[in-house]
């Protein structure tokens, strides 16, 4: 177990105890900062000024209630530009406290009296993740100075999602915290196993994993039945949450300010209703409608896919189902080159999605189960294998 840096300080009370780390050690990179607080100001320069005409419109004459509901409208969009504004302020001043109170797990970062506490779930901690190596510059991944240094610590929980801890510190030091937080958490939480540290290098996760998993995960959703030559794999959907990867949520929000800016327009457009309507902004404004509505449609499509896999006399057959219809496709094991669990070629936050990848001789590859967990494809692509007699990468 690594001893906590002298720059952690540690203030414990019983089973609670706190960890105070310091301004993060970021040199020039901290002026990357000033991205989100310029994009902040200048997302807040029209409310701002739109507040500041009707304020200095009441001081002399009194506005019609139009320009009230106006001014509302406006509101949200300076709650908006305020977020970056405090975002690039933690990044660039800011320090983090992880505290482990009445077991449970929450973190502060501040700058100042910019403060942001996370409460991560109450519930049984089972993994302490630290990620390092995800530095680039150019596309290129950081090898050799301190920011290749810089990591990211990560709780996973029982629903088996990280949720983000502390990151922009040193790998050594977010590793001697995960382990001495571990021990701690593991005293408090006495029915269970304490949580496991386990570190992963990003320089190396994105390449192909072609080793064996002959265990089923504990947590996969997915059934086997046998058949008489061979087996079926019934594939559930794996939720809106984990099965479109945050695209769901990120759908909705999108949404919502879409319908925001929808009901601006309305409002700064109703002055002129008895006039002809101006055509462009309307059509601009159906774009955003347009990708936010169809990157719904998406997220719903990946989070209720399900699927059958099955294997059957020297024969692959799988059929997956969503609300865009249902597919259907059938290879020989002659026909197949290799089976494996491989990057998608989407990513989030830098890291690749794993799928599941039928690699036909001569042909291009098909993809399934892009987003679900990636041990649980790997295992998957093992039993594929093993069935069919088919190497992990072909010739």
């Amino acid at each position: 177990m690594r001893p906590l840096p002298s720059a952690i300080r540690v203030e414990a009370v019983r089973d609670d105890v706190s960890y105070v780390l310091p301004v993060r050690s970021l040199g020039p990179l901290r002026w990357v900062g000033l991205c989100p607080i310029g994009f902040g100001l200048f997302f807040m320069w029209m409310p701002v000024r739109e507040l500041f005409r009707l304020l200095n419109q009441a001081l002399h004459q009194n506005p019609r209630p139009g320009e009230w509901f106006q001014a509302l409208f406006a509101l949200p969009f300076l709650v908006g530009g305020l977020v970056p504004v405090a975002l690039g302020l933690i990044f660039m001043f800011g320090r983090c406290r992880v505290e482990w109170r009445q077991k449970r797990l929450s973190v502060l970062d501040h700058a100042g009296p910019v403060r942001w506490r996370r409460r991560l779930p109450k519930g049984r901690v089972r993994k302490f993740l630290v990620k390092g190596g995800g530095a680039k510059l150019n596309d290129k991944p950081i090898t050799s100075g301190p920011l290749a240094e810089l990591g990211a610590l990560f709780a996973e929980f029982e629903d088996g999602r990280p949720r983000l801890v502390a990151l922009g510190y040193p790998r050594d030091w977010l590793q001697a915290l995960a382990e001495d937080l571990s021990v701690r958490v593991g005293a408090t939480m006495s029915a269970t196993a304490r949580p496991i540290v386990e570190i992963q290098d990003l320089l190396t996760e994105g390449q192909p994993q072609f080793s064996d998993v002959t265990q089923k995960p504990v947590d996969s959703q997915v059934k086997v039945e046998a058949r008489p030559n061979g087996f079926l794999f019934i594939v559930p959907p794996a939720g809106l949450r984990k099965g479109s990867k945050d695209l769901f949520g990120f759908s909705i929000i999108w949404t919502l300010i879409v319908s925001v800016i929808t009901g601006f327009l309305v409002f700064a457009t109703a002055k002129n209703f008895q006039g002809t309507p101006a055509a462009a902004p309307w059509a601009f404004i159906s774009i955003f409608w347009l990708i936010g509505l169809g990157m719904l449609a998406c997220a719903i499509n990946m989070g209720r896919r399900r699927a059958m896999v099955l294997v059957e006399n020297d024969q692959l057959k799988v059929a997956q189902a969503g609300i865009f219809g249902a597919r259907k496709w059938d290879w020989s094991r002659e026909s197949i080159a290799a089976i494996r669990a491989d990057a998608s070629g989407m990513e989030v936050n830098d890291v690749p999605v794993i799928e599941l990848q039928i690699h036909p001789i001569g042909g291009k590859k098909t993809g399934f189960f892009a987003g679900r967990d990636a041990q649980e494809l790997r295992w998957m692509a093992t039993e594929l294998r093993s069935a069919l007699k088919v190497p992990a990468k072909g010739n």
